[in-house]
């Protein structure tokens, strides 16, 4: 029995493995007819062993890493960023409701800090942080041995194969997922007119909104 990598408890292999990829050998040609750059590498696939938990615990600290990068970028087009740097000539009133709303912004930041550092009492959440999986010694020989992280070039986004395929979901999670995503889509279409409309604290809202509905829709589902 294999022990995870982040807690060490006892788990068999699972589609809950953090899988990391890395590439090699990267060469770029031009095909002949066609003025195309192709280009081609050698990939190599590292299961680090996870259990769910840690897991569960990642997920719920991707998800505070995008909410922190939202609520930023939604302070910032509310335009409660200029009025707290004084470039829209605010009253002292509001500026002072600025700096009570970046403090609000800057929440989901710090929990994503304390998230990494394990400094939350909360059992769902991982003892250690997702990046622990580049110490796996499997990992680190393969570095050692030249291969470069990620699962191919820069151009490549793709993540590297999971091979272990997760359970199928259940009709219940499709629909809520789809539900999240319908409301994501709306909220995003409702950022420019918004904007537009001279409602930017609502713009904002609607910013953090969507990301946040996307990120959780694509996590409702387990085959995401």
């Amino acid at each position: 029995m294999r022990e995870c990598w982040f807690c060490g408890e006892h788990t068999p292999p699972s589609w809950h493995d953090r899988v990391l990829g890395l590439h090699k050998d990267t060469d770029t040609t031009m095909t002949p007819w066609i003025v195309v750059l192709r280009s081609t590498w050698r990939m190599e696939i590292v299961s680090v062993p996870r259990c769910a938990r840690c897991h569960t615990g990642h997920q719920l600290e991707r998800t505070a890493a995008v909410l922190s990068l939202a609520a930023l970028i939604a302070y910032a087009a509310s335009g409660q960023l200029d009025r707290l740097l004084g470039i829209l000539s605010p009253s002292t009133g509001e500026r002072g409701v600025a700096a009570v709303w970046a403090a609000v912004a800057c929440l989901p930041g710090l929990a994503w800090i304390a998230i990494r550092l394990g400094r939350l009492p909360w059992r769902r959440l991982a003892p250690r942080r997702m990046g622990y999986a580049r110490h796996h010694p499997e990992y680190l020989r393969l570095r050692e041995e030249g291969w470069k992280p990620r699962a191919g070039p820069l151009h490549y986004w793709h993540s590297p194969p999971n091979p272990h395929h997760p359970p199928p979901a259940n009709r219940p999670r499709r629909l809520i997922g789809g539900f999240f995503e319908l409301l994501g889509a709306a909220c995003g279409i409702a950022v420019p007119v918004a904007y537009f409309q001279g409602y930017e604290e609502l713009a904002g809202v609607f910013i953090a909104a969507t990301a946040g509905l996307l990120f959780v829709a694509s996590k409702v589902r387990p085959e995401d």
